[in-house]
């Protein structure tokens, strides 16, 4: 059971990303209340969601607050998108709870699922983990996708000279982004210095509110050892290559 391995990722790298998917928005419930009821009747009977797969959980109680997928050893070479993994290793999905003022309650609904099916709810306070829970020998790689919405322009990134952010700290691309939080972040349980975090990007002078463009900073021990624009579909390869050797 890895629903508390959810929480890692607050304590590792401290910050703050949000689930998306594939799914159209318009199928997606974007009303808080409604998702907050739906949470409710799931909390008082997990059956409501139980064996279901990504989409029902994402039509029913919209879009959680991070997904997290773990990609076990014998799983890394099966996949070559960020978008199949929600059918192939098993996924977790956080949707916390709020007041009627909209305020953050503390305590998060916790659903996993594997291979595209709902496993295991639980309820879980906000942001706390278990250290006992931290190890899995067999997770390869830890992947948290969050928004899907791109806060970047594609031409202002790159005019930005990235080059020169090369064994700068990674608190000075976080400061010359605005602190605009990424989309996503990688990382493994083994190494307690590297990881890569990826912007996506827009291109407003083509009118796209997405590119297939991504910025992403290849970190290690707090500094930025690459930093790039890239094509997307070649992102997972990419954290297999920086991450696992």
């Amino acid at each position: 059971m890895k629903l508390k391995k959810l929480l890692v990722s607050f304590i590792t790298l401290s910050i703050f990303i949000t689930g998306c998917s594939t799914i159209n928005k318009k199928e997606v419930v974007s009303d808080k209340a409604k998702q907050q009821q739906t949470m409710t009747k799931v909390q008082n009977d997990v059956n409501e969601i139980m064996s279901k797969d990504y989409e029902y959980v994402l039509k029913n109680m919209g879009t959680p607050y991070s997904t997290t997928y773990w990609i076990e050893k014998d799983q890394i070479n099966n996949t070559k998108t960020i978008d199949e993994l929600n059918h192939t290793v098993n996924v977790g999905l956080v949707y916390p709870k709020y007041t009627a003022d909209n305020e953050l309650e503390g305590s998060a609904l916790y659903i996993e699922l594997d291979k595209n099916k709902v496993i295991e709810v639980q309820t879980y306070e906000f942001s706390s983990y278990d250290e006992e829970e931290l190890e899995d020998e067999n997770v390869a790689l830890i992947i948290e996708k969050y928004s899907d919405d791109a806060n970047l322009d594609l031409q202002d990134v790159e005019s930005m000279k990235l080059d020169t952010y090369k064994g700068k700290l990674v608190d000075e691309i976080y400061n010359k982004l605005n602190f605009i939080n990424p989309n996503i972040a990688a990382y493994d349980m083994s190494s307690k210095s590297k990881s890569i975090e990826v912007y996506m990007l827009k291109d407003s002078k083509n009118n796209k509110e997405n590119s297939n463009s991504v910025l992403t900073v290849f970190i290690n021990d707090n500094k930025i050892s690459d930093i790039k624009v890239m094509n997307g579909s070649t992102l997972l390869d990419t954290a297999k290559v920086y991450l696992l050797n």
